[in-house]
Order: structure tokens, then sequence, then C-alpha cells
């Protein structure tokens, strides 16, 4: 798992407003949950999720820009989200 911060994100598009801690949909690892691309916390989460800790900046970038680009519309859950990203990073 990498570790990558809202610092090293390169796209500039997104929203950063956090789900309160004691949100019942904050469980820790991807699930059934709807994923917005839109929201910051949630694509570095599902991107350190899915990247290695020794992967570089670059890998992250090009994970942002292919949620932003390429993630099909009918991709929504988090778990689906994470299958369609292990398949192509």
């Amino acid at each position: 798992m990498a570790n990558f911060t809202q610092t090293n994100m390169s796209l500039d598009h997104y929203d950063w407003d956090a789900a309160p801690s004691d949100d019942p949909r904050v469980t820790g690892e991807p699930d059934s949950t709807l994923f917005n691309r839109q929201q910051g916390y949630e694509v570095l989460y599902m991107l350190n999720t899915v990247l290695s800790a020794s992967a570089p900046i670059t890998a992250l970038h090009k994970g942002e820009e292919m949620i932003r680009d390429e993630l099909p519309s009918d991709t929504r859950e988090q778990l689906d989200v994470k299958k369609w990203l292990d398949q192509r990073l």
C-alpha cells in the first residue's frame, strides 16, 4: 500500500470535504459504497490502496488521470473501482 498525500496529487478539480470518522459508510476497506471520482480523499485512498509502497509518484498521477478520463461511468462501487484499477496499474 502506498502512502501518498494530498500534496502529491497532480489534478486540482477535487472536492476535499472529508466524511466524519464516525460516518457508518467509512469502513477502512473498499466496499459496496459508491465511489465519487470528484472527492479527493476517495481518489487518494483508492490509489494508495492499489499502488505498492514503492510506486513512483508518476503512478499516482497516471491513476488520477485514468480515474478522471477512463473509468467507465457504470463502475460505481468502491470494490469495482479497485478491481478496475488493479487490472490497469
